[in-house]
């Protein structure tokens, strides 16, 4: 008979398993083991507690164990009624069995209610082993019966291979199961992707699809229902029907003459009329063609600069901020307030030393300098701004994707 003393088992307390362990002698107080087991076991009387402790040799673990299943036993016999606090009469019998082969046949009975029982504050530290022990052990069972739990009511998906509970699956008609996410990621790179809607299992090697009735179960309905508009959209371009128009509020689809220009949704939730050619909102194109027709971003840029070429005109003093426009003379300008500036680049408090004094034809730049002309003609200047800005104003149409349209007086509406 192996004994383990207090140095050994503080040694191995933490690799000792005191269901299995030899039998042994234990070396803390057996009265103390049982009040420890009665408070434990508040349903059965302390007879019983004994009988069992005895048979064990005192020993703690292997006693509270074999309580467990005896527990177990009344339990499926009758369990304890949590309302009235009571339990049912209840005899049972039960073979005992130790490590060391004996057996004995045991009868037990339940106490109609629980004990009450006092938590007793000093507890060798054998037998607080032992209950730390048993603790962690019983942890671990309800841990297991957790995940077993889980276990049997999940399934793997056949594509990420996750446990889900198969309320939240939706299968192919050849019954093969995917989760929810799988599917939502799925039917989304169908209707948002570039490929074509092809709803096939992904399941290895199955090639069935998935019903509409499952999509709808297990998805958002605007989804099916963007997946159901693209399959139909495919549908109409695979059957090649000519003078085909979609709706770019709802993709409601219909034919059209090739005389009408106007395209009127028959869909009672959208009505909007455009232009079968352009797209664009029929009240802002009828009476015009569509190069005349305008978008917000073309009208604010048209705006934009034709402020600007406006402001090209126009000279303003610096000093005072008085505006004004040059019909003839030279370059070199007197405001009221008596400050002079340049007509060509506006700078001011300037002299006829700023500009160019080399001789040249009339109309051609000076090859010896890049000073500004004394004379030049202010329409033609002032055409060169605007082709300038008018050039701007080009670069940017092309940077925002517009139109190319001239940017200048506009355009009289035809009608």
């Amino acid at each position: 008979m192996l004994n383990y003393t207090m140095e050994d088992r503080s040694r191995h307390s933490d690799v000792v398993n005191f269901y299995t362990r030899p039998c042994t002698t234990v070396d803390y107080n057996r009265k103390l083991c049982a009040r420890q087991l009665l408070r434990d076991f508040n349903q059965m009387y302390e007879y019983d507690i004994n009988l069992v402790l005895n048979f064990f040799h005192g020993q703690y673990a292997k006693t509270h164990q074999a309580l467990c299943k005896i527990m177990e036993e009344f339990n499926k016999l009758a369990p304890f009624d949590e309302k009235s606090k009571q339990n049912k009469p209840c005899l049972i019998r039960v073979k005992v069995e130790n490590d060391q082969g004996e057996t004995e046949m045991m009868v037990f009975s339940r106490m109609p209610a629980l004990r009450n029982t006092k938590e007793f504050k000093h507890i060798p530290q054998s037998l607080q082993e032992e209950i730390d022990f048993v603790k962690r052990e019983q942890q671990k069972d309800s841990n297991m019966a957790v995940v077993e739990q889980i276990d049997e009511n999940t399934v793997e998906c056949s594509c990420c291979f996750g446990g889900f509970d198969i309320a939240l699956m939706a299968q192919c008609t050849d019954c093969h199961l995917i989760c929810k996410e799988c599917l939502s990621m799925y039917v989304k790179e169908m209707v948002y992707g570039s490929g074509k809607i092809n709803l096939e299992c992904l399941s290895s090697d199955c090639g069935m699809s998935y019903p509409i009735s499952e999509l709808q179960r297990c998805l958002d309905k605007t989804l099916v229902d963007k997946l159901q508009e693209r399959g139909f959209m495919e549908d109409i371009k695979m059957a090649g029907v000519d003078d085909l128009i979609s709706c770019p509020g709802c993709n409601f689809t219909a034919t059209l003459s090739p005389t009408v220009k106007m395209f009127l949704c028959r869909n009672l939730d959208c009505q909007k009329a455009i232009c079968r050619y352009c797209q664009v909102d029929w009240n802002d194109h009828e009476g015009l063609t569509c190069n005349e027709v305008e978008t917000k971003d073309e009208t604010a840029l048209r705006k934009e600069y034709e402020e600007k070429m406006t402001k090209a005109k126009v000279r303003t003093c610096k000093d005072c901020k008085t505006e004004f426009l040059k019909e003839d003379g030279c370059n070199k300008l007197t405001c009221r307030c008596g400050v002079r500036m340049c007509y060509i680049c506006r700078e001011s408090s300037i002299d006829y030393t700023h500009f160019c004094g080399h001789f040249r034809e009339p109309g051609r730049p000076c090859s010896k300098c890049k000073a500004c002309s004394l004379w030049t003609n202010p329409e033609e200047d002032d055409q060169r701004a605007i082709e300038e800005i008018r050039k701007e104003a080009a670069e940017k149409q092309k940077h925002l994707g517009l139109d190319e349209k001239i940017i200048g007086v506009p355009h009289t509406p035809k009608k």
